[in-house]
């Protein structure tokens, strides 16, 4: 189990929306969980329920429908960082790609 406390987890999505209205959510937890989320994706878009999940990593299915927001509340994410040799004889690619990474963002 992930005992980070900045995890994307339902129990820290469940307190924050409870912060904001406290009759919003039933007390009832949900029972089912997977360590992967690749397989929460694929039984959400098989209709097995809902799930918490990153909006990068299902922008797809997003974007054509296969899966909508069940509410608004996004709790935030974890970073990402872009690390590179030093002396990379690639530095001119890696610094486009930081700089279009930086401009989509």
């Amino acid at each position: 189990m992930n005992r980070d406390p900045d995890a994307p987890m339902w129990r820290r999505w469940l307190a924050t929306a409870r912060s904001i209205d406290p009759d919003l959510i039933p007390d009832k937890a949900w029972d089912l969980s997977f360590r992967e989320e690749l397989h929460a994706i694929d039984a959400v878009v098989a209709g097995q329920g809902i799930a918490i999940l990153s909006d990068v990593v299902v922008g797809r299915e997003l974007e054509n429908g296969s899966l909508v927001k069940a509410h608004p509340l996004s709790l935030p994410g974890y970073s990402f960082y872009v690390v590179w040799m030093r002396h990379s004889p690639r530095s001119a690619v890696i610094e486009s790609f930081l700089a279009w990474i930086r401009s989509v963002m």
